[in-house]
């Protein structure tokens, strides 16, 4: 779950090398995730930081939860753009496999970016929806929004609920699940 932190500390490596004349900002939602007494369990409801609160249906999905505050507290720079890469959900790879980042994009232009720049690296990507109808399976009688919305489209309901607490940048996603790591001979 550490490999999307992994890929910011590598663009800025790249950008250290290529000294871009480009302001950019990385942040990297770090924690600890070790189960006590106080731990979150299903039926808790949080509170982000953003204020919305958050009923816990699924305790595996916590990664979205520091995910979420972090894309709040971007907030606070201004971006021109906002770009999350997250290890979020195996639904992404079950759906595009280890070939594939899943690309979640509410800004055209920026997806596009996005694709055209994975082609030209290649760190293939492939763009998935985010239509309203997809955050359906995130409402609460509880809270302001659940944690997850079950096993359809799992990665694109993840997208859906980190999508609440962007603002009004244009934000992408890239679920790297799939694609952060090889196993088997090639592991790494």
């Amino acid at each position: 779950d550490m490999c999307g932190a992994a890929s910011v500390l590598g663009v800025f490596r790249a950008l250290a090398e290529l000294q871009p004349s480009i302001n950019v900002v990385g942040l990297i939602p770090a924690c600890e995730n070790m189960p006590d007494g106080n731990a979150i369990k299903p039926g808790d409801v949080v509170t982000s930081m953003s204020g919305q609160t958050i009923e816990i249906l699924n305790t595996d999905a916590e990664g979205r939860l520091v995910l979420c505050d972090v894309l709040t507290y971007a907030a606070r720079f201004k971006p021109t753009v906002l770009v999350d890469i997250a290890t979020l959900t195996g639904a992404c790879v079950i759906a595009l496999g280890g070939v594939r980042s899943g690309l979640f994009a509410s800004d055209d232009d920026l997806a596009g970016a996005l694709l055209e720049a994975g082609e030209a690296a290649q760190d293939l990507c492939w763009r998935l929806p985010l239509d309203e109808d997809y955050a359906e399976g995130l409402k609460s009688n509880f809270a302001d929004v659940a944690n997850v919305a079950g096993r359809p489209g799992g990665s694109i309901t993840a997208a859906k609920f980190l999508q609440r607490f962007v603002g009004k940048f244009p934000w992408a996603h890239l679920d790297i699940a799939g694609t952060a790591w090889k196993s088997g001979a090639a592991k790494g």
